[in-house]
């Protein structure tokens, strides 16, 4: 199944309100980002013996007030309760004011609290994955870093090219925001298309049970109805007065057209096989014995070559052609024989069905939708459909040539 990209990416920037799994497990990755983070942090300024004693109240008192946060949300993690994301934009505040005021206390631009930036905004971006928000939040931290650099620290040396510096360190904020986003965006796209594949998945097999449940249904009603009505129809011919045309006639038209509605019963019926994973050749093994039971016409399935794994879509649109090619045959070719055909070669399946009766009108492509029908399920399988026909009395045969790489089944 291919879901349009675009859909997705409509998506992606709205995933931190309308995904509450993908919201946890981004919550979760930044949860711990920030325990190793404040770990680090906390190491670097214990090995800082020129820091006075007011920094190190300072750092220790701002590393305590993030880590109590970040134990609050862990705590919502760890207990399965709902975490939103407005708890998280909070803590990703928090990050930004935290550092900042880290940056503050140092009170230069050589002090390495501003490194932080880096993956605290990157975390941000993993949480929300929106190229929008991405940017007013790094714009805003690139405004406090600079005007904390500015306001605090000395006046910068142009000569010694410290302007550049902080240029170059707000530029690789906004690399760090981009990259991340990306990424998180295309990983976030990946799970929706799993996610909508499970879903499609779930629905197909829900419509799969239905359609079982339908074919039991007509199985054990109307099907069971309409045989019962055959047979009533072929003992009122045979006890009919043959000098009575009229009449008989009338009968026999009847007969023929229960035997036709009993044949198109067979088709909800008998696809059941399809959905109980039964090979194709199986399921038009049993199809063509039950035809030839209703219609007293001979019908043989051959085979030739190893049936590959085919999907259920495909084996279901291969059955509708037989099916439909066989009612033709039926209804309109006086056929007294029919022939189904599978081979099986090496890089393409070649199904044939094959009459005897009287052939095909030249304009046979524009009665009904017989044909139409059996040209649009080839098509829908990447295949092809071919109709040969010997003109009066040398019988029809309905050819689909559909190649391997269009329905084997991919799991």
């Amino acid at each position: 199944m291919n879901i349009p990209i675009d859909s997705l990416s409509q998506r992606v920037g709205m995933a931190a309100w309308t995904d509450p799994e993908g919201l946890r497990y981004a919550a979760a990755v930044s949860v711990w980002g920030r325990w190793l983070i404040l770990v680090v942090a906390l190491g670097l300024m214990l090995y800082r013996p020129d820091y006075t004693l007011a920094i190190h109240i300072s750092y220790t008192l701002l590393a305590l007030l993030a880590m109590s946060y970040n134990a609050y949300i862990h705590f919502l993690l760890r207990t399965g309760r709902k975490v939103k994301w407005q708890s998280l934009l909070v803590l990703s505040a928090m990050d930004v004011a935290l550092i900042t005021g880290g940056v503050a206390i140092g009170g230069e631009l050589g002090t390495l609290c501003f490194l932080l930036y880096y993956p605290a905004l990157a975390m941000f971006a993993v949480v929300f994955a929106s190229f929008r928000i991405s940017f007013v939040w790094v714009t805003m931290a690139a405004v406090l870093y600079s005007m904390v650099v500015l306001l605090t620290g000395e006046r910068l040396d142009v000569a010694a090219k410290e302007e550049k510096v902080l240029i170059a360190r707000i530029a690789a904020m906004y690399g760090v925001v981009v990259v991340v986003t990306l990424i998180a965006g295309f990983e976030r796209i990946r799970r929706l298309e799993a996610v909508e594949r499970v879903r499609e998945q779930e629905r197909e097999r829900q419509l799969q049970m239905e359609r079982l449940r339908i074919s039991q249904v007509i199985h054990d009603t109307v099907a069971q109805s309409a045989y019962v009505l055959g047979l009533g129809i072929e003992s009122a011919i045979e006890a009919e007065d043959p000098s009575n045309r009229e009449q008989v006639a009338r009968l026999q038209a009847m007969h023929a057209l229960s035997r036709s509605t009993m044949w198109e019963l067979r088709h909800p019926i008998d696809i059941d096989l399809i959905f109980r994973g039964r090979e194709l050749g199986t399921v038009l093994e049993a199809h063509a014995s039950t035809f030839s039971n209703i219609t007293s016409i001979p019908t043989e399935v051959v085979c030739s070559g190893e049936e590959p794994p085919l999907s259920t879509v495909a084996r279901g649109l291969l059955f509708a052609i037989a099916h439909n090619a066989m009612a033709n045959a039926l209804r309109h070719a006086l056929a007294e024989k029919i022939t189904i055909t599978l081979d099986f070669q090496d890089d393409a399946l070649r199904m044939s069905i094959s009459d005897d009766g009287i052939g095909l009108p030249s304009d046979y492509a524009e009665r009904g939708r017989g044909f139409t029908n059996m040209e649009a399920d080839a098509a829908q399988m990447g295949g092809r459909l071919e109709v040969s026909s010997g003109g009066s009395g040398h019988g029809t045969t309905v050819t689909c040539v559909v190649p391997y790489e269009n329905v084997l089944d991919a799991s």
